[in-house]
């Protein structure tokens, strides 16, 4: 059974002991991101059956990101360098593993496709996260330790 929403003093949704967003709003907005950056990506690459396509992009990135911010802690720590840490790790284990799994890109195109995987997750998890700190009128949820 959940637990109903704290609230703080002025009635609005608690966001954590120290202000800053909560573990599991930041989980939801990056999930977001990258379920938004498979998206992207399925649009512009229209190959397939969509759920075989979209199963292939977003479960090795999925699991990647999954794994990797369990053992840096980025939903407990809530910092710029969790964030940095489990993007820098995930998202190239992700992206190998589903070149390995689709058989593409090969060659010197796998370091475009790595470099542009790389720049469009940034993008895509900042621009949650600074939602998230618009939504909850906090400091940004990336600030430096």
């Amino acid at each position: 059974m959940s637990r109903p929403a704290q609230r703080s003093t002025d009635g609005q949704p608690s966001t954590g002991r120290d202000g800053a967003a909560s573990g599991r709003l930041l989980a939801l907005a990056d999930a977001l991101a990258l379920l938004s950056f498979v998206a992207v990506g399925l649009r512009s690459h229209r190959l397939g059956a969509i759920a075989e396509i979209a199963a292939r992009n977003a479960v090795p990135l999925a699991v990647a990101w999954v794994v990797v911010a369990l053992a840096a802690g980025t939903y407990r720590r809530r910092d710029l360098a969790s964030l940095v840490l489990t993007w820098v790790l995930a998202v190239p284990a992700a992206l190998l593993v589903r070149t390995w799994w689709v058989g593409s890109p090969q060659g010197s195109r796998i370091a475009v496709f790595l470099g542009v995987g790389l720049a469009f997750t940034l993008l895509f998890l900042l621009i949650g996260r600074g939602i998230v700190a618009a939504l909850t009128r906090t400091r940004p949820a990336w600030r430096l330790p």
